[in-house]
């Protein structure tokens, strides 16, 4: 078996091929051989049947009428063919009639032992035998039977029985079968050098150039998986460190995202103490209003102060009046006791009156003084009251606009900073929206890189089967090529 291996692929498809040849041409050949010898036979039996059918009409007569010499005579004529030896005649009676052999010289012999037609055939009713039947002896002879019947009246002669020699026959059918086995020789010979060359040039040839294609292929596809396997390697390797920044990046993203929530929450918070601040702001500047109107009240207030000065001068005005009178009525007093006294007793209750009149008149003119000093200090107070009043006023209308004016800017820039505060808040909303957006598209992209990460590494696994099936496609190469070429041949 090692040593069959150990062929080339020419010899092998020979080994295989010759001997299915060999087999098929030789069971061609034997049908041949056998179709030739049953057409041997054939063309015997026929040419020593039409010579008996030729013979048995003048036989059937010269038996009927006993011409023993007349048979044997037209019997002898049947040995034209070299194949026959003997020429046997039975009687109607199943007996010996005439019976003539041929010698090697060629002379004729009658045969005279008694011969018996049961040792020919087993046939009773020799009348109903068709033509002329051909039987094969152990002897390697052959014998032909056939009736002898008279056509015209049916009757029933006897029976003709030949002995035929295969000796030629067989000397023929072994001379085609060994021109048959020369030929046979030639043509496997012939066979075996064209399979041989056409099999080298059709088929060993070309699978030897093509196994070097693919050897060679092979060598490229393996150095170009190399190369393949070596990249998704280094793509793996960025893919992980990618991976890793993604996951960075994600972290960073969330830290942003609660920054940036913790900005949301400041800004939110500080719209509301900016829109508490402008509630207060307009408070202060409707307080601010309020105390406009309230200093315009005290203004109108130190209007009705001054009225009150002025009254206070007119009341010191009366109060002189009153000094006046009470100064007349003192003298007048004086007077009515000076007079109260002239007149004596009759003026002495006058006198009482006077004196009275003259107690009040000086405790009005004590109390007018002391009315007229009350008068003379409030318009004192009055005036400095009026005046400290005035310039209060004056200061406080004064800063009262200066704070009003104030307030209104106050509030403005409260209102551009509430304005600024929610763009901030608009803006802040939109950054957290775009953030998530992002965060999502990172997680997206990590959860791709993943993927691309596991297809890596699934693509390095192919990488390597594929190097395993290029190691095993260089042994196919390497059996291939021990096929074509046999173990011990070499590509060139």
């Amino acid at each position: 078996m090692n040593y069959f291996n150990n062929k080339s692929l020419n010899l092998k498809i020979l080994i295989v091929i010759v001997p299915i040849v060999i087999v098929s041409i030789s069971i061609y050949f034997i049908y041949e051989i056998l179709e030739a010898k049953s057409q041997f036979q054939n063309e015997f039996d026929k040419s020593i049947s039409n010579s008996v059918l030729i013979l048995k009409p003048s036989l059937s007569a010269n038996i009927y009428n006993l011409e023993k010499q007349n048979v044997v005579n037209s019997v002898k004529g049947l040995f034209i063919n070299e194949n026959i030896s003997k020429a046997i005649i039975f009687g109607e009676k199943k007996t010996l009639f005439v019976g003539i052999e041929i010698k090697n010289n060629k002379d004729f012999n009658e045969i005279t032992s008694n011969l018996n037609l049961s040792e020919y055939t087993n046939i009773s009713d020799l009348k109903s035998i068709q033509g002329v039947i051909a039987l094969t002896s152990k002897s390697n002879k052959r014998v032909y039977i056939s009736s002898i019947v008279d056509k015209e009246t049916s009757r029933f002669d006897g029976v003709i029985v030949i002995e035929a020699e295969l000796s030629q026959l067989n000397k023929q059918i072994n001379k085609m079968i060994y021109t048959a086995i020369f030929g046979l020789f030639l043509c496997v010979c012939s066979i075996v050098i064209l399979s041989f060359s056409i099999i080298n040039k059709i088929v060993s040839k070309p699978l030897q150039i093509l196994s070097t294609q693919i050897g060679q292929q092979s060598d490229d596809i393996y150095s170009t998986n190399k190369k393949l396997s070596g990249s998704f390697i280094r793509v793996s390797g960025l893919s992980k460190s990618q991976s890793d920044s993604i996951v960075q990046i994600q972290s960073q993203m969330d830290q942003m995202v609660e920054i940036i929530a913790q900005t949301k929450n400041n800004a939110d918070e500080c719209i509301r103490i900016v829109d508490h601040l402008n509630n207060k702001t307009k408070e202060g500047s409707r307080i601010i209003e309020t105390m406009t109107l309230s200093v315009g009240k005290i203004g109108k207030s130190s209007e009705n102060l001054q009225n009150i000065s002025k009254m206070i001068g007119d009341i010191s005005a009366k109060a002189k009046v009153i000094n006046n009178i009470v100064s007349k009525t003192e003298l007048l007093s004086l007077n009515a006791s000076i007079e109260s006294a002239r007149a004596g007793a009759l003026g002495k209750g006058f006198s009482v009156v006077a004196e009275e009149v003259g107690n009040l008149a000086k405790m009005s003119g004590k109390a007018a003084n002391e009315i007229d000093t009350l008068i003379s200090e409030s318009q004192k107070v009055a005036e400095i009251v009026i005046l400290e009043m005035n310039n209060s006023v004056g200061e406080i209308k004064n800063n009262s606009v200066n704070v009003s004016n104030s307030f209104k800017d106050i509030a403005s820039e409260v209102t551009n900073i509430l304005s600024n505060t929610k763009e901030i808040q608009d803006s802040t909303n939109k950054q957290n929206s775009s953030i998530v957006e992002v965060v999502s598209s990172v997680n997206t992209a990590g959860e791709i890189n993943n993927q691309t990460f596991d297809e890596m590494k699934s693509l390095i696994l192919f990488a390597k089967e594929i190097d395993l099936q290029c190691d095993k496609l260089k042994n196919i190469m390497e059996l291939m090529n021990n096929i074509i070429l046999g173990q011990k041949d070499k590509i060139k």
